[in-house]
């Protein structure tokens, strides 16, 4: 007499199948949090270049001004000295070369800071010579980035 065949099952068990889409589940969550933390900085790099940029104006527009002018001065588009532009403080908007606020630059905010260099503020090369000290600082009031600019504007 023969043996009957025997019908192989094939197939996974319900076991196999929870423990496979746990193990798949935590696989997507880890990936799905490394994009959401690259989605949340992405912008990072796009604002400092942007506030750097901004700094680079502002720097360039102040290092062409000469050294001192007795002039008398109100408002940005009559600077006509490097000591003119200290009277930027924390929180001023963005403006162009005549004084105008550029709107589509309304998160930044700009700090200028002038000094005359001393041995303690600067190096004693710099001090020895007649220098200013320029730091011009670029923030961003939505995410809290700040980008300072320092150059240095010697009387020549």
């Amino acid at each position: 007499m023969s043996k009957p065949n025997r019908i192989r099952a094939s197939g996974v068990t319900l076991i196999e199948l929870i423990i496979s889409i746990v193990i798949i589940s935590i696989a997507i969550t880890g990936i799905m949090m490394l994009f959401a933390g690259t989605t949340r900085t992405s912008a990072d790099p796009m604002i400092r270049a942007q506030a750097l940029a901004i700094a680079q104006s502002y720097m360039d527009e102040i290092i062409m001004q000469p050294w001192f002018n007795d002039g008398a001065t109100s408002g940005r588009s009559h600077y006509n000295e490097v000591d003119d532009y200290n009277a930027i403080t924390s929180g001023s908007a963005v403006e162009d070369q005549y004084g105008n606020p550029i709107s589509s630059l309304a998160p930044y905010s700009v700090e200028v800071n002038v000094s005359v260099c001393s041995t303690s503020s600067c190096n004693s090369q710099l001090s020895a010579v007649q220098a200013k000290k320029i730091t011009v600082t670029v923030s961003h009031s939505g995410l809290g980035i700040s980008v300072p600019l320092t150059a240095y504007r010697a009387k020549y």
